[in-house]
């Protein structure tokens, strides 16, 4: 017999134990139903506390909601089960463990089953509790990529994410406020919120459907891999999947997946990571919450609410007017917040933002604050600039975005595209302040001029003297050697950077072949959808007489197909190399100096690294440690290229 006069902890632990559990519940109904009251990582702490107190609570493993609404009540053959998750790099390695992983985005939407007979879609149904959903199929016909009929004789379950982007929220709110119906507070709970409703399901039109599963006894996959090529064959919209066989690659895959954050039309939360071989699922399988072959990342994010005190609105080097809410300052993540950006024009009439507003915000890592929604509307309506506080051209609203139509002359248009390229060249001391001078006394125009300015030009600025004119000078004079994918990067094109420059470069192999590339030529490289297919081949024919004049004044863009060294065997052909310290020259020229002798630049140590580059060898950074750890070569600089060039 247990003697409770001896363990005066145990009635407060399990009292505490189910005030857990019921607040659990409590945010995860609420979570659900689309009308959730604190953000993921505060609810995360719940859940860990009471992990840490009760590991197999019924609570932790509960998915979902009670279906409590009106609709009709259908069961998953398989359980729509939630997903394992971690913030921590080092544990999503461990668990990848040099496996092929198959990489998505975590779309922050609602969790879709739908089924299909004959190869005709016959029901859709919401998660619910993972057990039991809702019949929502009357909705989901109105949903265009949720797919009718896929022309196969076939049975079989698509599963995916349903979700509202902002342009699409926007124009909804649009429909909503002329219907009469209340305005939502945000793309998330729109869902929910219209996937309940009785009347008006029309206007699930508005909403999207990423495809990140299929179950069927008919088909039979070897790899996630093959299961996406299928998905993309039928038509499904796919959640930009991508086989990564690295830890780098995973861990540039999160970046990317940061930089679509940061972009804000998709609501993310992190990334899914899912073994690519089907085979090891099955070895694995699940536990009553998650399956043993999946973990999706996540960054730790805080949420605030403060108060707009101010919009401004500014031109950007492509004459797009983006506002910028100046709020009430607050703490997050580590970082004082005083600025959130507010995406577009469309975004602001969309939420009515306006001065006195109060909105959520959200800080996850590293990555840029991020507007939620308004919990509380001043007074008024939104406004927005009539001309560009530049050139004072009118301004044209194109349906999405503000823009000045008045490229040829507008100061900010071209400063900012001389800016990018000067950042793109990697030219030192010539700050925004000192390049705006230098146009107010006539020395620049484009970026090109940069090329043609002589030591004397220098002298003409204010404080500049002769060593400073001298650096200056050479610095410009010394950018005109840099490689083909920077060289691109600065002309500015939209929608399209480094890394992007990179991948293109790797797959046509010459600068010539890029210029001449079609539209459909792009589409052909993973990654590249129409739209940033046609920017690439129309920005590149606008910038023609840009690049021609660079070239004339004496820039000589280099290019390398990358994992090829010029006699195709290189000492370092697909080897890890990472770098850390201080450097000689810009890091990103000494990792494409690696690419080009065919090894891989890497972020971080392991035991599958090559060597490790750094000039300081008494370093005490974590990546010096590890690699004496773990007896990886240190090379300096020199000793690298000396490896090349042998």
């Amino acid at each position: 017999m247990k003697d409770v006069t001896n363990n005066q902890t145990e009635p407060k632990a399990a009292s505490k134990t189910q005030k857990l559990a019921n607040l659990i519940m409590l945010h995860k109904r609420l979570y659900y139903a689309g009308t959730p009251q604190i953000s993921d990582a505060d609810y995360d702490k719940i859940e860990d506390e009471l992990r840490s107190l009760s590991p197999d609570h019924p609570a932790l493993s509960y998915v979902g909601t009670d279906t409590s609404s009106q609709g009709r009540k259908v069961h998953h053959e398989k359980p729509m089960l939630s997903l394992q998750k971690t913030y921590n790099l080092s544990e999503l390695d461990s668990w990848a463990a040099n496996r092929d992983i198959m990489g998505t985005l975590k779309v922050d939407g609602a969790s879709m089953s739908l089924v299909y007979e004959g190869g005709r879609l016959s029901l859709a149904k919401t998660r619910g509790n993972g057990r039991v959903g809702e019949d929502v199929t009357d909705k989901i016909f109105w949903v265009s990529d949720c797919l009718k009929d896929i022309g196969d004789n076939l049975d079989f379950e698509v599963r995916g994410e349903l979700y509202c982007s902002e342009h699409q929220f926007a124009l909804l709110v649009e429909e909503m406020i002329a219907l009469g119906l209340e305005r939502p507070s945000s793309p998330r709970n729109i869902v929910a919120g219209l996937l309940g409703r009785k009347s008006y399901i029309d206007l699930a039109r508005y909403f999207n459907f990423l495809a990140f599963d299929i179950h069927s006894e008919e088909l039979q996959f070897a790899t996630e891999q093959e299961k996406f090529k299928w998905l993309d064959h039928k038509g499904f919209r796919l959640p930009h999947p991508r086989i990564l066989r690295q830890a780098d690659e995973i861990h540039a895959y999160i970046e990317e997946v940061r930089q679509i954050m940061a972009e804000g039309d998709i609501g993310l939360d992190g990334a899914v990571f899912s073994y690519n071989d089907i085979s090891l699922h099955q070895q694995l399988g699940h536990t009553s919450h998650h399956p043993r072959y999946k973990m999706s990342y996540k960054w730790q994010g805080q949420t605030a609410l403060s108060e707009i005190s101010d919009i401004t609105w500014s031109t950007s080097r492509l004459g797009v007017v983006t506002p910028v809410a100046v709020i009430e300052p607050v703490e997050l993540s580590g970082a004082k917040i005083t600025n959130i950006t507010l995406h577009n024009a469309e975004h602001v009439k969309a939420y009515n933002l306006k001065v006195g507003d109060t909105i959520e915000i959200i800080r996850s890592g590293e990555v840029i604050p991020k507007f939620l929604e308004v919990k509380k509307q001043a007074e008024g309506s939104y406004s927005w600039p009539e001309i560009c506080s530049s050139c004072q051209t009118k301004l044209i609203y194109d349906g999405v975005r503000l823009r000045c139509p008045n490229t040829l002359s507008c100061s900010a248009q071209q400063s900012g595209s001389i800016l990018n390229w000067i950042r793109s060249a990697e030219i030192d001391d010539l700050s925004e302040k000192r390049l705006e001078t230098m146009m107010d006394v006539g020395l620049v125009v484009n970026a090109q001029d940069l090329y043609h300015l002589k030591k004397e030009d220098f002298l003409k600025l204010p404080l500049v003297k002769e060593k400073m004119a001298e650096k200056l000078y050479r610095n410009i004079q010394s950018s005109k050697n840099l490689p083909l994918a920077r060289f691109l990067n600065g002309l500015g094109i939209e929608g399209v950077g480094l890394t992007s420059w990179e991948k293109i470069l790797s797959v046509l192999g010459s600068f010539e072949a890029l210029r001449e590339a079609s539209i459909d030529d792009l589409i052909a490289i993973d990654g590249f959808a129409e739209k940033s297919a046609r920017q690439i081949v129309e920005g590149l024919k606008q910038r023609s007489p840009l690049i021609e004049s660079l070239l004339d004044a004496g820039v000589e863009p280099q290019f390398l197909p990358p994992n090829q060294s010029p006699d195709g065997n290189s000492p370092l052909q697909n080897k890890n190399i990472a770098i850390t310290g201080t450097l000689s020259r810009p890091r990103s020229e000494l990792e494409t100096i690696i690419k080009n002798a065919g090894g891989h630049p890497t972020s971080s140590i392991s035991k599958n690294t090559f060597a490790l580059v750094a000039n300081d060898k008494n370093s005490t950074s974590s990546k010096m440690k590890k690699a004496v750890q773990l007896n990886i070569p240190i090379w300096s600089e020199e000793e690298l290229l000396a490896v090349i060039n042998s």
